[in-house]
């Protein structure tokens, strides 16, 4: 059983195992920790992480030093609940929540903030004790650097945040606040929050005379530093003790916002009307705990926003949310909660006019109708002069657009209009309206809101099924309601049943059709369509037209054929389209099977989108493959369609990224193409992706795309396309059997694999040399001869590698295959000929700048020279070859080779450089499944072992 972790960044950085403190390191072991902890399980980019520990001036081999302190990292979390994952080029943090006192605090404040607004004082004041309680100090104490400043900066003021609010619940409780709000006021002077407190407190204890000289001091100071004048909430509170506001000493919520006699014209004299029209609350809400608490914090910042927008698409909720918090924190709001229906994206009315949304707005606040002044202007200022002073929730439902929002929203702090709306309403944004997007469910809400509607029973019984069943809804709210409305009418129904009939998106919307348009999820989809202009509404069905994956912007330009992306703008504040990242874009499963259907009736428009963009993605692909692996024979493509856009990254650095960003994408197109029944282009991708599959070690998803390939290039009767297939997939059935990149490696255990394997590759051979392909032929026999198993007859390898030669006098594969010749050599136990070959490699490559070629057979170099017991030169050519892998970014073959060099560091005695340089190859392969990485690790325990190659 792991071992509980817990970490303290509330002070100095500290880290506990099953209540034993443990050492969490120097300064910038703690900073890479405390940045961890505080992205919550994010992934935190190397790059960024980098600057974070340097500020933005990393020093030379930053990259490795990184790498050691998550090795030291792991080393400490080792056995315990907590784990540090290499992701995506970064790293992530994951640990339970509770064990880092910067999530309890925040947990405790939010929790705080919400018992305050629901009038338990006493919980409330509980949990913000319990909160500041857990500080030591100023936050990531000793940790250097600019991130941990400002975070210190942040922490401290959540921390002040949290003082403010614990102090206001104790005026409010009758406690004595007075003594410590003065020691705050002197220690922050301009924040006018804590300014008003005291206001408040003083004029309670009956000194009205010295809460209007604190007003005053206020005045004088921001007059005289800032040249400003007080705010807004200052100046409330200095009139309302003028005047003796009886509002000012009453402690029960809700009796201290209301004014009577001093509001807008229509409204003096009349009794104060106190609107309560919120939709009824859905008793089974689920989910959107975050959502939740970012509206919760919207009631707690300084200088509250006065408006807030809640987009998503259709059915994912935003309506039920904003009705749902709405009710939690009525008592916010005791002057009143209005509800507006802007009928934005209506399937029977045409959108609310504000002109006559403002009329109601205003009869329902007490205005009456003879007062109502025409002209859209003069309604929005009687409305913003009506609810000044009033703390009043005005819930805007269903708006099109910002034109239609702008003139119902509040002028003054106090009221909070909520807005939901299928556009991301952005140039409300702009001016300061806060905003949160909602997301379709993950697969565990989705999977826990269908339990709730069938019953925990039907869900355990069937698993397999429910995870379909998500799947095929996409985690949209609305769809899992009718599906779980429709499985608890029916108890009899199995889930598998509904499962079955839920294989594809466009199945789903047939399903879940119904003659409600509110819940039939093709209606609520066009809806949001009915809205686009035609070239938005085109662009759309082009984009649906990309694989099933999420796309980039150069795919999107390709599938549309142009390169304005307002298109894209558009459709992402629709919320038809999801902005994953920068430039980075996803549709969701419903959306794209709704604009399929509606692209559907324009087949040009259709098949010209994925024609651009299988060459999009083909000539993408290839570009980056020739960079891999220049060696490798690149695919004879013609012109791609006008319109396709092809990326060539810089190096084979960036082309290793770029197959790591777009795999994803790649292996949906080859879906894709099977599906549109376009052989040659799936055998064209299965060439190009291999290569990053197999240079990642993705056998087994190699394996299965190659036989896809090899499948699609037979029934295309392409000759070259299948040798191809042959090739790619002997190469990576032969990964199991001993085949592989120069060196001898482990030998298989299956002889029918290797026997398959064998045959491919000679199939391969035959094939290209049926067409004139002998240097293809030639890189066939080189993997061919690359064979050194206990299946291999005696002379296959020699007469293999020795034929490749024959057949292309291509400097890059003949050094190729007289590397591959050398270790063949070394392990007959010939020297003598092994080191010569060894040489001669490096001298064939004299002529190429194939740099990482040129790695490989100097590293091979030494592998022969430590077998031949040429020790120093051994050395030599190992930290050669690492040099020459670490200037290409290949990390891999970087800790290899610095492993080789440990190993000949060992042979000559050397202990302690042994071990340096191993430990600096383990922090190049720490977190990977590299084997290399745990034979390190067993010789770091002093075990002693052989050369990493022949491990």
């Amino acid at each position: 059983m792991s071992e509980k972790v817990t970490f303290a960044l509330l002070g100095p950085v500290r880290m506990w195992r099953s209540g034993t403190e443990v050492p969490a390191g120097s300064p910038q072991q703690k900073a890479l920790l405390a940045m961890l902890l505080l992205h919550a399980g994010r992934v935190t980019g190397t790059d960024e992480l980098a600057a974070a520990l340097w500020d933005d001036e990393p020093p030379r081999g930053a990259s490795g030093t990184l790498r050691t302190y998550v090795s030291r990292l792991r080393h400490l979390l080792h056995g315990t609940d907590a784990t540090v994952e290499t992701v995506s080029g970064g790293y992530a943090l994951r640990t339970a929540p509770a064990s880092v006192d910067v999530a309890r605090f925040e947990a405790l404040l939010s929790q705080g903030r919400r018992l305050g607004r629901a009038a338990d004082l006493g919980g409330a004041l509980a949990a913000l004790t319990d909160a500041l309680a857990l500080w030591r100090g100023d936050g990531l104490d000793g940790v250097p650097g600019t991130y941990a400043a400002n975070q210190r900066v942040r922490l401290q003021e959540e921390r002040l945040a949290a003082i403010t609010l614990r102090l206001a619940t104790m005026l409010d409780t009758g406690g004595a606040v007075v003594a410590e709000l003065t020691t705050m006021v002197e220690a922050h002077p301009y924040r006018e929050d804590i300014r008003a407190l005291l206001m408040r407190a003083l004029y309670r204890d009956g000194r009205q005379a010295d809460a209007i000289e604190v007003y005053q001091a206020g005045a004088r100071l921001l007059a005289d530093e800032l040249g400003l004048d007080p705010g807004p909430a200052l100046r409330d509170m200095y009139q309302r003790i003028l005047v003796s506001d009886p509002g000012l000493v009453l402690t029960e919520p809700g009796q201290g916002g209301a004014t009577t006699g001093h509001g807008a014209p229509g409204t003096q004299g009349a009794p104060l009307v106190r609107p309560a029209q919120l939709p009824a609350d859905r008793h089974d809400f689920f989910g959107r705990q975050q959502e939740l608490a970012w509206a919760d914090a919207l009631l707690d910042v300084e200088g509250a926003p006065t408006s807030a927008v809640i987009s998503g698409m259709g059915g994912v909720g935003k309506s039920s949310l904003a009705i749902h918090w709405a009710h939690q924190n009525a008592g916010a709001f005791p002057d009143g909660q209005l509800y507006v229906d802007l009928r934005g994206f209506d399937h029977t009315q045409s959108p609310l006019d504000p002109d006559e949304a403002l009329v109601r707005i205003l009869e329902s606040l007490g205005v009456r109708s003879d007062h109502v002044p025409d002209g859209l202007d003069a309604r929005a200022a009687l409305y913003r002069s009506t609810v000044a002073g009033r703390r009043v929730l005005v819930l805007l439902d269903n708006a099109r657009d910002a034109a239609q929002v702008r003139p119902l929203l509040p002028g003054t702090s106090g009221s909070l209009a909520l807005i939901t709306s299928r556009d991301r309403l952005a140039a409300l944004r702009v001016t300061g309206t806060a905003a949160v997007h909602l997301d379709t469910f993950g697969d565990a809400d989705a999977g826990a809101l269908l339990s709730r509607w069938v019953g925990p029973e039907r869900v355990d019984a069937d698993p397999t099924s429910l995870a379909a069943i998500v799947d095929a809804t996409a985690g949209l709210p609305l769809a899992l309601a009718v599906v779980g409305a429709r499985l608890r009418d029916a108890p009899g129904v199995p889930l598998s049943a509904v499962a079955s009939e839920l294989r594809s998106a466009r199945e789903v919307l047939d399903v879940l059709g119904d003659t409600d348009p509110a819940v039939d999820i093709r209606a609520v989809l066009s809806w949001s369509c009915t809205n686009l202009d035609p070239e938005t509404l085109r662009a759309l069905c082009q984009l649906a037209a990309l694989p099933e994956a999420p796309f980039d912007a150069p795919a999107a330009r390709s599938a549309m054929g142009r390169q304005d992306l307002t298109a894209l703008e558009t459709l992402t504040r629709a919320s038809l389209l999801v902005q994953t990242g920068w430039h980075q874009y996803a549709l969701h499963d419903l959306v794209r099977a709704y604009a399929g259907e509606l692209a559907a009736e324009s087949s040009e428009v259709r098949q010209g989108a994925i024609d651009r963009a299988m060459d999009h993605y083909i000539g993408s692909a290839n570009e980056a493959t020739v960079l891999l692996e220049p060696i490798r024979v690149p695919l004879d493509l013609i012109s791609p369609a006008p319109g396709a856009e092809i990326v060539r990254p810089v190096d084979a650095a960036a082309a290793l990224v770029w197959f790591g960003e777009h795999r994803g994408a790649l292996q949906a197109a080859v879906e894709t193409a099977l599906a549109e029944g376009l052989d040659e282009r799936v055998w064209q991708l299965a060439w190009c992706l291999a290569t990053y599959l197999h240079r990642a070690e993705y056998w087994s998803d190699a394996i299965a795309l190659w036989r896809v390939g090899l499948a699609a290039a037979e029934r295309s009767g392409h000759v070259v396309g299948q040798a191809r297939a042959h090739q790619g997939l002997g190469v990576a059935l032969g990964v199991q059997t001993g085949l592989g990149p120069p060196g001898p490696y482990t030998p298989g255990s299956s002889h029918d694999i290797a026997h398959s394997a064998r045959t491919h590759l000679e199939e391969a051979v035959r094939l290209y040399l049926s067409e004139g392909r002998q240097t293809a032929a030639a890189w066939v026999l080189v993997s061919l001869g690359s064979y050194n198993d206990e299946y291999s007859e005696q002379g296959v390898t020699t007469m293999a590698l020795e034929r490749a030669i024959e057949l292309s006098d291509e400097p890059s594969l003949q050094a190729l295959a007289l590397n591959n010749l050398a270790v063949h050599y070394m392990t007959l136990g010939d020297a003598v000929h092994a080191l010569a070959t060894a040489r001669a490699a490096l001298a064939r490559l004299a002529t190429t700048d194939d740099a990482l070629a040129v790695a490989h057979a100097t590293d091979t170099l030494g592998i022969v020279q430590l077998a031949a017991g040429q020790v120093r030169d051994a050395a030599v050519s190992f930290r050669t070859a690492a040099v020459a892998f670490g200037e290409a970014r290949d990390l891999k073959y970087q800790g290899a080779s610095l492993a080789n060099l440990g190993d000949a560091h060992a042979v000559a005695g050397d202990a302690a450089a042994a071990a340096a340089v191993r430990a600096e190859a383990l922090a190049l392969l720490d977190g990977t499944s590299d084997p290399v990485a745990d034979r390190l690790r067993r010789l770091l325990g002093d075990e002693v072992g052989g050369s990493v190659r022949s491990a």
